[in-house]
């Protein structure tokens, strides 16, 4: 896969990740939250709580959450999409550190938690980013 194609691929997962963490963000809102609900009890399988009212903490941690994705969303986008357009070693080896270190932590918390699934979810997220990032050969660069 040349530089191109995986800045390409990996811009798309941004705004995919850009809209997701905009329907998250709508968990405060009870009069439009049923996306966040949806991606929440998705989160936590299976979809069988969709339509309780979200608690405060949850409405609260949604919004940071979805705040963080939507910062990755834009660093992805507009700091890793032209480093990897150039070959960037340093800014996609840190790219691969830094979500490497978000899926460890996020993951462990999710299991001690009691939610397991959401490291399957986990591990969509990862893959989708690591996948054009990883396996770059010198000869691209």
């Amino acid at each position: 896969m040349s530089l191109h194609t995986r800045a390409r691929f990996l811009l798309v997962v941004s705004v995919v990740f850009g809209l997701y963490s905009l329907l998250w963000g709508l968990a405060p809102f009870p009069l439009v939250n049923f996306p966040a609900r949806l991606i929440l009890d998705s989160a936590d399988w299976p979809v069988d709580n969709l339509y309780a009212e979200l608690d405060k903490n949850t409405m609260l941690l949604s919004a940071i959450g979805a705040g963080l994705l939507g910062a990755v969303s834009v660093f992805l986008g507009k700091i890793v999409v032209p480093a990897l357009k150039e070959g960037n070693k340093p800014i996609i080896n840190a790219t691969i550190l830094a979500m490497v270190v978000w899926y460890v932590i996020d993951s462990v918390g999710s299991i001690a938690a009691g939610v397991s699934s959401n490291v399957v979810f986990n591990s969509i997220y990862l893959a989708l980013v690591l996948l054009p990032l990883v396996g770059i050969k010198s000869d691209e660069v």
